[in-house]
């Protein structure tokens, strides 16, 4: 994990920062506060972790010159990738947060603001772009790529060779069989789906097989 110094502000004041907020001090970082562009959370405090302001807060001098390191634990995927991309041209790090508990090996290739709960398996010769996310107890097969922004959720099964492009959601229990090669931008993968082939970009796919119900916008 890239630790260039221990404090750290959380954009997102929702459940998932929360959590994010217990295993971050689990690793040592001094959690300074959260942001939060939704006004009815500001000046409160979380477990103990008070909510500075929105996500305009990251401008502050006072704050720039005390924090380096931002994460955003925000599950959507365009919201994430566009707030971790405003603190890096703010002058921030955005560091990838592994859990000690995840399996991979040193010929996997990790972006920035990577983010992998525990109990997660990575094998080798995977790529995992920037802002990526997977959640815990995933399992994500031999020469994969994730591409910006995508979001693995909860005990995921993702087969070999396959491409998951920018944007895309795969839902909890979601099983993706070795053999398809791609998966279109702004996909959404039900909970429970079983996808057999590959899926153009945009669509939503439930059921067991994987069958698309409609596009998202």
């Amino acid at each position: 994990m890239e630790r260039i110094n221990k404090k750290a502000i959380i954009i997102g004041a929702g459940t998932y920062g929360e959590v994010y907020a217990t295993y971050l001090k689990e690793e040592g970082f001094d959690i300074i506060g959260f942001v939060d562009d939704n006004p009815t959370t500001h000046n409160k405090e979380i477990n103990g972790i008070l909510v500075l302001g929105d996500s305009d807060t990251l401008n502050n001098e006072e704050i720039k010159s005390k924090i380096t390191n931002i994460f955003c634990s925000i599950g959507n995927n365009r919201i994430r990738v566009k707030m971790l991309e405003k603190a890096i041209e703010l002058g921030y790090s955005t560091p990838n947060f592994i859990h000690s508990s995840v399996q991979l090996t040193n010929d996997i290739q990790i972006g920035k603001g990577v983010y992998i709960l525990p109990n997660s398996i990575i094998m080798p010769h995977t790529v995992l772009e920037d802002f990526v996310m997977i959640s815990m107890g995933s399992k994500i097969a031999h020469h994969c790529i994730l591409k910006k922004g995508s979001f693995i959720s909860t005990g995921v099964n993702f087969g070999a060779n396959i491409v998951l492009k920018e944007m895309s959601f795969v839902g909890i229990g979601a099983t993706l069989m070795t053999g398809i090669t791609t998966i279109g931008k702004n996909v959404t993968i039900g909970a429970g789906a079983v996808v057999i082939k590959n899926v153009p970009d945009n669509a939503v796919i439930v059921g067991n097989p994987g069958k698309i119900i409609k596009y998202n916008k």
